[in-house]
């Protein structure tokens, strides 16, 4: 793939590689589920997200609207703006009670090619404009869930489900730049004129949202765990409203004296609808951010 893959997956990568040269690890994952360990148990998850964008977008008065997957985004990425992303789940759990957190940065350096183009015609020549962008992000999430219920062999005999619901709070900064390339033509007789301009707009704004929302776990077999949540946020505090749909499923790989490791696969989604000033100052973000992600998961 391009050398725009290596920062999407650089953590994916060094915890791969870590987990294949502990030397106190098994070749494959135990048939049994790893012992109940007092106390305080905690795990951390580096993943990458492939992630499409789908919404309207103005900075600084300047619109485009974004409909955008993850391959779309590797073509039209511009270098060395280029794509580049960390994330990485975290959770602390004692008994009933968890801290959760979902951190993650991303930079996409986006050409003109891939927002939507405009063009015109006038009497005796044509109009056009297409859009470049850049944006650079930061997404901190943490949150306090609570399970309220649990049961026993609802898909077999070995299996177990538990209900959280939680609460708390996500953080959102942004910086765009829009880059409007506009460009005319003008035929007066067999002469042809023509003008190109380019017009910048840039904009930073951070904002915070409270969010409340439930989780479902699920163990199918001792090595399977299965994961969906789901929240909403926002109501005017800092977004108009927010919503995220996160599911996750995990198979443990190897197992260590203190750590189990585990594959992850799931998809996320995350939208948020936020304005800030009007007019040439108008800052608003309408966009779904959506795709599969995978990482490794370390359980200690």
């Amino acid at each position: 793939m391009k050398n725009l893959f290596l920062g999407s997956f650089v953590l994916v990568a060094i915890g791969v590689s870590f987990a294949a040269h502990a030397a106190d690890m098994p070749v494959k994952a135990p048939t049994e589920p790893a012992p109940a360990i007092p106390g305080w148990t905690f795990s951390l998850t580096p993943y990458a997200w492939a992630i499409s964008l789908n919404g309207p977008l103005t900075v600084k008065g300047r619109a485009t609207d974004l409909d955008v997957n993850f391959f779309q985004i590797l073509d039209h990425t511009q270098f060395p703006k280029g794509l580049f992303e960390v994330a990485a789940l975290g959770e602390a759990r004692y008994d009933r009670f968890a801290l959760l957190t979902d951190i993650a940065y991303f930079k996409l350096g986006l050409g003109a090619s891939i927002n939507r183009t405009r063009s015109f015609d006038v009497v005796g020549g044509a109009v056009g404009a297409s859009v470049g962008l850049t944006i650079e992000m930061v997404i901190a999430e943490a949150a306090a869930a609570y399970e309220i219920a649990r049961w026993s062999g609802l898909t077999s005999p070995r299996s177990s489900t538990a209900l959280d619901l939680y609460a708390g709070g996500r953080a959102w900064w942004q910086r765009a730049d829009l880059e409007v390339i506009a460009s005319g033509t003008l035929n007066v007789f067999d002469l042809t004129f023509s003008r190109f301009g380019v017009l910048s707009a840039e904009k930073s704004v951070s904002w915070v949202d409270p969010v409340v929302g439930a989780r479902i776990r699920h163990q199918f077999a001792p090595t399977w765990d299965f994961t969906l949540s789901g929240d909403v946020g926002g109501f005017g505090v800092g977004s108009k409203f927010s919503w995220q749909v996160l599911a996750l499923l995990e198979h443990e790989i190897c197992r260590s004296r203190t750590v189990t490791w585990s594959a992850m696969l799931g998809y996320k989604a995350l939208k948020a609808d936020y304005s800030q000033g009007s007019g040439l100052t108008l800052y608003n973000w309408d966009i779904t951010m959506h795709g599969p992600i995978f990482g490794l998961t370390a359980r200690f």
